[in-house]
């Protein structure tokens, strides 16, 4: 017990010498073994009260003794650091002609500099520890505070919660300190420099330092003071920091509370008979346990409490139920007068890696995650309270239950919220060093000047965040190599923390380095035939789950289902990270004032690296509308599954994959669909499902004769019984769809009797019946018109296509390039042969063949048109060459604009593609062609669907088309552009959605096959292999084409 109570500060000790090292043989911000000066030690994120109800309350805008300094702070910018304002710290500086600036804020998006985007490449000359003047940008800040006399005889401290880079800070001309590290708080003893009444802040910001060095993420390059500032005033003799945990004992049930309390006495005296009280209250506010302890403390001096307690029976904390007490402590003088009281919120659980697997409160739980970075469309990194709940209550509403702060600890309060509302967090340190490599010899995990700041600050980040439940695995960063630094810093977390795995997706790899230094196997985008047939089995003592996966870049998010068919079938595998929950775009206008989101490469000069929209990587928009690929994610990540469907006698067996609750919440509506159509519905009550079991239950499904040659299903829905906070009543949580039938279109040809008449015109062959006339062109062998009632419902003909817009995935495993051969295998088709037979006077048929010699390969197109005005489309694409796989195979025409009603049926509403769609259930679904097109953030094929059975496309007459598939279903776009208007070519080009100009056509799609989207990362890797077309020489399909009057 006193190895864990003294290596830490042993920790602190070193790091505090460490970094007063070489301090005058260098600029500050250029050596790394200085990253603070006369900066308090890292505590615990809690606030100083002066009464036990302002405490219990918890509301630091209702303390007389904090005050925010958020607000208009006086700014000037200068962009390099050599050149910044001399003396403007001293009292009487004139800054009447300088600008104002928003903190928190980041400057560059109020004009100061620019936003730059950049992944791995530093945004300067990489140079350890150095930074060119020339590349380095400084923000000098003021502003003005009162201090009211009540506060002079207190200890006054301030707070900067995040400032990116470096900086110091003075008060009333008065250097106070420096630090670094932009992602953690730092506070200052303040109180030798203030005055009674207005007295002057001064902060310098250096856009980058030596940490920058240990700040490479994948994200915004932003500058400035971005969290809050806020000054308190303590007693002489106060509370400095305390540790809270609160875990469960080995069965589980009962709450063993240990308590560590930091007192700190800055007077010159000692201070006798202190009481110091803690209370642990319930949601209800009754107390279940209290303790105190009288001391007294030596002068200028810290003391050390220490509790432990039992809670029989306690309300234990998970995701699933975020049951959380409130923790008091009261600090009293020897009259009974409290001097300082504060809660926090606190929950039992325990976390622990037992036989291999993640543990939470005993259970293997499955982490259902994504990456968060912190971002905001208007504000780049400040990110406020309401943000996060809106973020919160979207990832609730779609089964994820896990974030990785990546790559950086937040913001105090997302914390408090996760702790709130149920999420587990992987808390991961701002340590990225991605830029200096893996290799040993470069990174800066191996070099000893740079051990201190990595391990400061991955223990400061322990000791802010400590208290919080929600926290179930410390990360010590992410892509910085590995090495001794690491290994030294996985030592300390454990020494501070006994009670939380250590994680780190590096260690272990490109190293000498033989002691374990994470208890976590996590490698990042591991595809899953690697994870399934290499890891499994190889290490028994530690789980895998995947730091990142599932690159969700643009159109992406396929085979995602297969990912957790793994996870599902192997206890160790516990889940994943999806990389990553937002498009980190900031909002810009056009020159006409239309807005857009922007990415790298919109807002740096000419011939400043940036790597485009590399940072358009998340399930949801800047706005928090989703992706289609999160509806996959929420199919997939549900936690209540429908299977074993016994239509016969009406039976469904529910599984409940929670670990925590049972499912009386929820509510079981299930619906019969024949040809897409309900026939019968029903509701019932899901009880008696513990969690981690399965019940069968009878549905209520009346007698069930399926007629021959329709199809049916059943679909199943879970939906929120109770309304929550974040989650409405009636909300749907889980669904599942099962085909009774299989799809069975029988080809009979229409009964008609209306006679046509077939003519050689000019370049075409014409046939016209009652109410049609339709063109076959004899040079192309294409449908080149179609009339209906004299209105022609053609612009363009119907041809063969193989190509599709690049997805951002694509262009990452260079399809563009690889594939281009099928863009172009229609450029010199020729017409080897058409001719057509005469059936009968009410139907005719036509074949034609094309030669594609590009691929080496022949299109056999057959006709058959009937006197009601059907066309039935045989297609055979026959190829010899060894290419690459194909894109899409299916043919194109364009209609008039005014076609724009849409009705199908098939699997829908939203977008989906063949490795993607188990979330969009087939169906009738009527819209108009303009919603099919999604809009991505860098524009690409979009708005495709598949399994689809038919399709109308109408005008407001009701006039239009009818296309069924015959044998097979087909897959189908309807958008009012091209696929060329979403195709960038070889290279992008910084394309957004306000290139993308409607068209007045409607340009129709019907498919045999599109390639799936993939999602395994947008580097190199493709669809997989069922979602690919090129071992196959023969494909052919089959559909008709049928007026609608």
């Amino acid at each position: 017990m006193k190895k864990i109570i003294f290596y830490p500060l042993a920790i602190i000790f070193l790091l505090a010498i460490t970094s007063c090292q070489n301090m005058f043989s260098q600029n500050d911000w250029e050596n790394p073994e200085m990253f603070q000066q006369n900066r308090e030690k890292a505590r615990a994120t809690f606030y100083t009260y002066s009464t036990l109800d302002k405490a219990l309350l918890d509301n630091p805008e209702d303390e007389s003794f904090i005050k925010c300094l958020n607000g208009k702070w006086k700014f000037n910018f200068t962009d390099h650091s050599d050149k910044g304002i001399p003396d403007f710290q001293k009292v009487g500086f004139d800054d009447s002609k300088w600008d104002e600036i928003p903190v928190p804020g980041n400057w560059e998006m109020y004009g100061y500099g620019y936003p730059h985007y950049t992944n791995v490449v530093y945004p300067f000359e990489k140079n350890p520890p150095f930074i060119k003047d020339s590349q380095n940008s400084v923000g000098s800040y003021i502003t003005y505070f009162e201090v009211d006399e009540h506060w002079l005889n207190r200890e006054i401290y301030i707070q900067l919660g995040s400032v990116k880079s470096g900086y110091y800070l003075w008060i009333n001309g008065n250097k106070v300190g420096y630090n670094q590290g932009s992602k953690l708080p730092a506070e200052f003893n303040i109180t030798p420099y203030l005055k009674k009444g207005t007295n002057k802040l001064a902060v310098k910001v250096f856009k980058f330092t030596d940490g920058s060095y240990l700040e490479d993420q994948d994200f915004w390059r932003l500058s400035g003071i971005q969290r809050d500032v806020y000054l308190f005033a303590k007693p002489k003799t106060h509370i400095s920091d305390f540790f809270a945990k609160a875990l469960l004992d080995a069965t589980y049930e009962n709450g063993e509370f240990a308590l560590e309390v930091e007192i700190k006495n800055t007077l010159a005296k000692k201070v006798s008979n202190l009481k110091l009280q803690y209370q642990i209250l319930d949601a209800g506010g009754k107390e279940i346990l209290s303790n105190e302890n009288i001391f007294s403390i030596k002068s200028s001096s810290v003391n050390k409490l220490s509790f432990t307690d039992e809670i029989p029976k306690v309300n234990s904390w998970s995701a699933e139920n975020p049951n959380l007490y409130t923790l008091v402590l009261n600090l009293e003088d020897s009259k009974g007068n409290t001097m300082e009281a504060t809660s926090i919120k606190i929950g039992f659980r325990t976390t622990e890696i037992k036989g291999g697997q993640l543990l939470v409160n005993g259970k293997p739980i499955l982490l259902k995650g994504v990456n968060r970075h912190e971002h905001n469309q208007d504000h780049g990194h400040v990110v406020n309270e309401e943000d996060m709940l809106a973020e919160i209550k979207v990832m609730k509403r779609n089964n994820i239950n896990a974030v990785r702060t990546s790559h950086y600890p937040n913001d105090p309060i997302w914390y408090k919220l996760c702790d709130q509302y149920g999420l587990y967090l992987f808390d991961e340190a701002n340590v990225e060093s991605h830029g200096m490599g893996y290799n040993p010899k470069n990174t800066l995990a191996n070099k000893r000047e740079w051990k201190a700041a990595h391990v400061e600050r991955i223990i400061n980040m322990v000791e802010r965040d400590k208290n919080h439940p929600s926290i179930i695995v410390w990360s010590m960063g992410n892509e910085a190599g590995t090495g001794p630094n690491f290994l030294e810093a996985y030592k300390a977390v454990h020494a501070r923390d006994t009670n939380r795995p250590v994680h780190y997706e590096r260690a272990e790899k490109e190293t000498d380095i033989t002691e374990h230094h994470t208890d976590i196997i996590s490698n990042m985008y591991a595809p899953i035939d690697w994870v399934a047939n290499r890891w499994v089995g190889s290490d028994a003592e530690r789980p895998f789950i995947w730091c990142e996966y599932s690159h969700a870049m643009g159109n992406s998010s396929g085979n995602f289902k297969e990912y957790w068919d793994l996870v599902r079938g192997n206890r160790q595998i516990q889940g994943g990270f999806i990389w990553d929950w937002m498009d980190q775009g900031l909002t810009k206008y056009s020159e006409d004032g239309t807005k857009f989101w922007a990415y790298g490469g919109h807002f740096e000069p000419e011939g400043v690296y940036t790597d485009g929209n590399f940072c358009f990587n998340g399930l949801v928009n800047p706005d928090l509308t989703p992706h289609p690929g999160l509806f996959e994610v929420k199919k997939v990540y549900q936690n209540i599954h429908f299977k074993d469907l016994k239509i016969s006698d009406g039976t469904i067996t529910i599984l409940n994959e929670q670990f925590f609750l049972d499912l009386d919440a929820y509510l079981v509506r299930w619906e019969l669909m024949e040809n897409g159509k309900t026939i019968q519905t029903g509701t019932f009550l899901p009880t008696g499902v513990s969690p981690q079991t399965e019940k069968a239950f009878n549905i209520g499904l009346k007698d069930f004769n399926p007629k021959k040659g329709d199809e049916y299903f059943l679909n199943m829905y879970a939906l929120q019984g109770k309304e929550t906070e974040l989650i409405p009543f009636g909300h749907e949580v889980a669904s599942e769809q099962f085909a009774l039938t299989d799809f069975e279109k029988i080809d009979n040809k229409p009964i008609v009797s209306n006679n046509m008449i077939v003519k050689d015109v000019t370049d075409a062959i014409q046939i016209t019946g009652k109410n049609f006339t339709v063109k076959i062109s004899k040079k192309t062998g294409a449908i080149t018109s179609y009339k209906l009632n004299n209105y022609e419902l053609m612009n363009d003909p119907l041809v063969p296509t193989f190509w599709r817009a690049p997805t951002d995935n694509d262009f990452g495993n260079k399809m563009q390039i690889r594939c281009e051969v099928w863009k172009e295998a229609m450029n010199n088709a020729t017409l080897e042969s058409i001719n057509h037979n005469t059936v009968s006077q009410s139907e005719l048929t036509i074949n034609t063949r094309l030669k594609l010699p590009t691929v080496e390969g022949a299109i056999d197109m057959a006709y058959s048109i009937y006197g009601n005005g059907d066309i039935k489309v045989d297609y055979t694409f026959k190829y010899d060459a060894d290419l690459p796989e194909i894109p899409r195979i299916g043919v194109v025409f364009r209609m008039p604009r005014e076609f724009d009603n849409l009705e199908y049926y098939g699997r829908g509403p939203w977008e989906n593609y063949i490795d993607r769609n188990t979330a969009a259930f087939v169906g009738i679904y009527q819209s108009k062609v303009a919603d099919q097109y999604y809009v991505y953030g860098r524009p690409q094929e979009n708005g495709h669907k598949t399994d689809t059975r038919w399709l109308t496309l109408t005008n407001q007459s009701g006039l239009g088309f009818k296309i069924e598939a015959n044998s097979k279903p087909i897959e189908f776009n309807t958008l009012h552009n091209s696929t060329a208007d979403f195709d960038e070519g070889k290279v992008k080009t910084l394309r957004t959605p306000i290139d993308i100009k409607e068209r007045d056509f409607v340009e129709v799609h019907i498919d045999h096959k599109m390639m799936g989207v993939g999602g395994d990362d947008s580097w190199g890797a493709k669809p997989h292999k069922p979602y690919i077309f090129y071992t196959d020489k023969v494909y052919n399909y089959s559909f008709t084409i049928r007026p609608e009057l």
